[in-house]
């Protein structure tokens, strides 16, 4: 979709930035209270101009924005402002709502992008429609089935794919039989379930098996840092052999945070890699993960209605939402597990560029994810971040006194700090992810080269490739 690294992520930026600028700047606005600059990012303006005694100005370093107000600060002789367009001296109530209309702006702004990615159509991984190993002791074999038959056709609707022979099923009410067309050394039969008969026949459909070979590597994920690439053929994992993609998911989780050690094939070679599964969200199913995928062999789009596009939207929102808060808490909780994990612009380019080459579905997702985290970064009970203008104006209301404007100092001053802590860690992992994984590709890189002097080479035969879930 985008050639560029940078391009993807500037545009996912300014628009998340836009937006929840734009929030503070509208309600602020709309309360009464001036606003003085309008900037999409930091340091000297690119370009500007002013209006209605606003300046609107974008800015050389896209790292963040702000909207400057009259009286967002105490004087210099330690004064608080003392009119109702300043935003310190304006009422409690109007000075949360300006702050919450930043993260209100980006939370709506995730909920309209699910829609519209239900709306465009989210892009499934899909398989051709042939079936694997089907043992003597499953439903499928029991029914009929068996290794190599293609099923052409659900309910009478035909199939081409893995993921229309569920869609199809999907489709049919639970309480109806259904008639599958199946192909077998060019022969066709049907096959008819009862209701019953369903959900154990089709849960127990598998695909032919998958070589474990890399298609993609998720950026700052324990693979990336280790070195794998694409194209990587896994043979081994702790000394026992990998035939099957399928295999490779149980083997990481049970090494959750221990070393692993990878034999991996590349150019015909093979080079030991070590990497440590980790649990990037904290739930049971995201153990011993490592964010390696599998190439894609097809694509299979499903396009929603309006009405369930709102429905999917609204789950989607909310899933990421909870996801958002409990990462949060767990980088808070469990810092030194997680804190190399925080990522910053370039990992930010870097993510926007993956999502932009996998499609318009999982760029749009993935800003609705970065509102989301913008929304609740900026919701914390920190000074300088919009959580503690919040907190400062319930505590005024608690209170029914303001604060002194030292106190308004000192409360900035700790913000700061706590700020510049932060995007000091920020700046250092960036560079430090990329630096880390330089040096796993150049050792992999010499092991191979070391070897080509002592063995022949003796490349893998070619096979194709699919992709089941990530391990």
């Amino acid at each position: 979709m985008f050639s560029n690294l940078w391009v993807p992520g500037i545009l996912l930026l300014g628009l998340v930035i836009f937006v929840h600028e734009l929030g503070h700047f509208l309600m602020a606005k709309w309360r009464g209270v001036r606003v003085l600059r309008f900037s999409l990012g930091f340091g000297p303006p690119m370009l500007s101009y002013t209006r209605g005694g606003t300046e609107y100005r974008l800015a050389w370093f896209p790292l963040g924005g702000y909207v400057q107000m009259a009286g967002d600060s105490p004087g210099e002789d330690g004064t608080m402002p003392g009119s109702r367009e300043e935003f310190l001296s304006h009422p409690w109530f109007g000075r949360m709502l300006i702050a919450l209309a930043g993260p209100a702006a980006n939370l709506v702004t995730a909920l309209l992008t699910m829609i519209l990615v239900g709306l465009v159509g989210v892009n499934y991984p899909d398989y051709p429609n042939r079936l694997g190993a089907t043992p003597d002791t499953s439903v499928a074999y029991r029914a009929g089935l068996r290794a190599g038959d293609r099923i052409v056709g659900v309910a009478g609707t035909p199939v081409g794919t893995w993921v229309q022979i569920f869609l199809s099923n999907s489709k049919v009410p639970k309480s109806r039989p259904v008639e599958l067309a199946v192909e077998r050394n060019a022969q066709r039969f049907s096959i008819r379930l009862t209701p019953d008969q369903r959900e154990p026949l089709f849960s127990s459909l598998r695909r032919p098996p998958t070589p474990p070979v890399v298609g993609d590597v998720v950026t700052g994920m324990p693979a990336y840092k280790a070195g794998l690439k694409e194209g990587d053929r896994i043979l081994a994992v702790n000394g026992k052999p990998i035939h099957d993609w399928d295999e490779l998911p149980p083997s990481l989780r049970s090494n959750t945070d221990r070393t692993v050690h990878l034999a991996v094939e590349r150019g015909g070679r093979r080079v030991d890699i070590d990497v440590v599964p980790m649990n990037p969200d904290g739930s049971v199913a995201a153990h011993g993960q490592i964010g390696i995928r599998p190439p894609r062999e097809g694509t299979f789009v499903e396009r929603y209605g309006l009405g369930e596009s709102i429905e999917l939207g609204v789950r989607g929102t909310a899933a990421m939402i909870a996801s958002v808060y409990r990462g949060m808490w767990l980088t808070i909780s469990r810092f030194f597990y997680y804190h190399e994990y925080v990522g910053g612009p370039l990992f930010l380019a870097q993510a926007a560029s993956e999502a932009a080459r996998q499609g318009l579905d999982s760029y749009l997702q993935l800003l609705a994810l970065i509102n989301i985290a913008i929304m609740a970064f900026n919701l914390m009970p920190v000074p300088v971040l919009d959580g503690g203008h919040v907190t400062l104006a319930l505590l005024e209301a608690v209170r029914r006194q303001g604060i002194s404007a030292r106190t308004y100092a000192r409360f900035q001053q700790v913000g700061l700090v706590v700020m510049a802590t932060l995007l000091v860690l920020i700046l250092v992992n960036d560079p430090w992810r990329v630096l880390q994984r330089q040096r796993a590709l150049g050792r992999a890189s010499a092991t191979i080269q070391e070897t080509a002097k002592t063995a022949p080479r003796n490349p893998a035969p070619e096979e194709k490739t699919v992709a089941p879930t990530p391990p």
